[in-house]
Formats: C-alpha cells, sequence, structure tokens
C-alpha cells in the first residue's frame, strides 16, 4: 500500500474516533441510513467471511502498522467498479483505537451485506461500516441495495440528533427514528428510501419501498 494513503486513513480513523468517541474505548459511530451507507461506499457487496489473518504494513516513518485481512466468498456485488466484481479480501486496521472491524460471528456461512472505501484496489473496512446479516435485513432494504438507493445518491439523508432540527435544502430528508429511543434501526432505515421525486423538481422526498413489484414506489410524508 502506498504510504500516503496509509498515512492518511490511519489519520482520517484517529479523528474520527476523537471527533465521535473516547479513542482508549470502543469505536463511536455516527448514526447512518442504509441508503447513505450505500451512496457513500465505494463497495457493496453480499458475501461470506471465510478467514482471517494478520498482515505487517511499512510506513515510512514510525513502527510498522499491522492491519487484519477478512477473506471473503462474493457471492453479489450491488456496486464497484467494474474489473472487482470477485472481492476476495477486506482489510481493516488492528487495532481497536483505530475503529478496527472485528468480526464476531463464527465463520459459518451467513452471508453478510458490506459496504466499504477503496484504497487502490483494497477494499477497507471501519467497525463503522455498513456490515449487516443478509438475513436480517427487510425486503424493503433488499430492494434498495438492489436497484433504488441508487436512484437516491443525489439526495441527502440528514439524521434528527437533537430538537428543533430541519432541513436546509431540498434534496434532503430529515432522518427522526432515533430521536427519541436513539434506536436508528426503525421505520424509515427498514422501510424508506430518501428519492427525488418524479416530477423533475428536484425535491427529495421519504418513498415507500414497496417488496411488490418495481410500480409500487410509494411517497410518504
Amino acid at each position: 500500500m502506498d504510504s500516503a494513503k496509509l498515512c492518511g486513513f490511519l489519520t482520517a480513523s484517529f479523528l474520527l474516533v476523537t471527533l465521535l468517541g473516547n479513542p482508549t474505548e470502543a469505536c463511536s459511530c455516527a448514526p447512518r441510513h442504509p441508503q447513505s451507507a450505500y451512496c457513500y461506499s465505494d463497495v457493496v457487496i453480499r458475501g461470506k467471511f471465510v478467514a482471517l489473518s494478520k498482515e505487517r504494513v511499512n510506513i515510512s516513518a514510525g513502527e510498522p502498522v499491522w492491519w487484519m485481512r477478512h477473506e471473503i466468498k462474493t457471492t453479489k456485488v450491488y456496486k464497484g467498479p467494474e474489473h472487482m466484481q470477485d472481492v476476495r479480501f477486506l482489510h481493516t486496521p488492528a487495532m481497536e483505537s483505530l475503529c478496527g472491524y472485528e468480526h464476531k460471528s463464527s465463520l459459518k456461512g451467513e452471508e453478510y451485506v458490506i459496504a466499504g472505501m477503496l484504497d487502490g484496489d483494497r477494499v477497507m473496512i471501519t467497525a463503522c461500516s455498513f456490515i449487516q446479516p443478509w438475513a436480517q435485513l427487510t425486503p424493503a432494504q433488499k430492494r434498495g441495495l438492489s436497484s433504488d438507493y441508487n436512484k437516491g445518491c443525489n439526495c441527502t439523508i440528514v439524521p434528527c440528533t437533537s430538537l428543533p432540527c430541519s432541513v436546509n435544502s431540498d434534496n434532503q430528508c430529515l432522518w427522526t427514528d432515533g430521536i427519541m429511543s436513539r434506536i436508528w434501526d426503525d421505520f424509515q432505515a427498514k422501510r424508506l428510501a430518501c428519492l427525488p421525486r418524479s416530477d423533475n423538481t428536484g425535491l427529495c422526498t421519504w418513498q415507500s419501498l414497496s417488496s411488490q413489484g418495481p410500480g409500487s414506489l410509494r411517497r410518504t410524508q
């Protein structure tokens, strides 16, 4: 890996922990709707974790950095470059203080949806990446990954973390799932997407991702 890119990734990871939580504790992550995870990621796949190894990367200054390398079997690519239709490895910092991802489930063939970022040809993940068991996703979320989230990547989902909250432009949708309970995996995350209206006004609104077919998108308040 290019040392400049590696240092940049480590710096970004450290800043993330510094801004969102105590570096000596578990990594703290801002809420992210599945659509946002899809749109902001370079690679989104479905696959199975099959093995784990550790590798050392030398950088230009300081001690070598250790990375964990998750070997996976890709079963579906939802988003990614043409030449990456069979992702084999995911890389993450070995240090918990740098938001390294730890796969806590056993390697028994369960499928996961994984959203990662590219550094060259390496797919990078952290503890804040969207990594969810496929079986636990709702039919609406599966439809979003397959087709509809991509349609809303020019829209922006804004989490409402404290009252009062509002949107600042027509292409924003206010995400209120966790405003009271702090549980963000609720109705808007499980069943809705923030998509442009069909009237070409540039306005984005929450729309229901019904699983009944391509003509079943429904606008909601």
